[in-house]
């Protein structure tokens, strides 16, 4: 009973219009006044500082140095690089020597790879060595590596038919182990070469093939050279090769080959 007493004299003085009610409306007006009076005050100072300013330094302020601020990205970078380099480590090249077999030496060759079973690619890519007239490449070759292991000449001694004669043949020895040879397609009148090696190494030829001709190709040098070339369907012998100036090819008739291998300036002038 005393608690609605109570609750009953709470409401008549909170009631509008009684003077406890217009007490505390005044109070609540007096603390908004102060604080509109306290932000005016504030604003009116900042407006105040900053006329002071401009009328020292003008309406643009003095640029402050550039302060480098670490980006988390650099960071992160760093740390995914060495960790691919940890997990991920470069390999090391499929071939560390390159030795080019000379004629004399196609014995020792023979006898050190004479049990291997050749597979071989050819001119199968759209890349320049396979796109390439092969008389350029010839020229190349020539530059990069010397004069060819066996040309008709060699072949003529060593017993081949006249219809298996080839223009020229490379022969290497990549990292002292792996037997590489390049030959020409259809002498002057093709592009690219066929490149073969050991069939154990067949999955690494396309690889050989581009560890061994790349730097010949990025050299991009031609030195002099001349082949004799037989054309079996024609029954024709032809002259073929790079003066330093102009490529050439020529019909001539049976070479001597007891002469040995020709020369560029055996061409004609015309």
């Amino acid at each position: 009973m005393r608690r609605l007493r109570t609750l009953a004299l709470l409401g008549i003085l909170l009631q509008p219009g009684n003077a406890v009610w217009g007490a505390m409306d005044a109070a609540c007006q007096s603390a908004d006044s102060t604080r509109t009076l306290l932000d005016m005050y504030q604003e009116a100072r900042l407006r105040t500082e900053a006329q002071n300013i401009f009328l020292r330094r003008g309406l643009r302020a003095a640029p402050l140095p550039p302060d480098r601020i670490p980006w988390v990205s650099e960071s992160v970078r760093e740390q995914m690089a060495v960790f691919h380099a940890l997990r991920y480590s470069e390999p090391s090249p499929l071939v560390h020597s390159v030795r080019p077999i000379s004629a004399s030496e196609i014995g020792v060759f023979e006898e050190t790879f004479g049990s291997a079973q050749w597979a071989y690619i050819g001119s199968n890519e759209r890349i320049p060595v396979d796109t390439m007239l092969t008389r350029r490449l010839r020229a190349m070759l020539e530059a990069y590596f010397g004069p060819p292991t066996s040309t008709v000449i060699e072949q003529i001694g060593a017993g081949e038919t006249i219809s298996e004669y080839i223009q020229f043949e490379y022969r290497f020895a990549l990292n002292d182990t792996i037997p590489v040879i390049v030959v020409d397609v259809n002498g002057p009148f093709e592009r690219g070469v066929v490149t073969m090696t050991d069939r154990k190494y067949r999955d690494l030829l396309p690889k050989l093939k581009h560890a061994l001709l790349h730097p010949v190709m990025e050299k991009a040098v031609h030195a002099p050279y001349a082949d004799y070339y037989y054309v079996s369907a024609l029954e024709s012998w032809f002259l073929t090769g790079f003066d330093g100036e102009r490529f050439f090819l020529e019909g001539i008739p049976p070479p001597d080959m007891e002469q040995g291998r020709p020369s560029f300036d055996m061409k004609s002038d015309h």
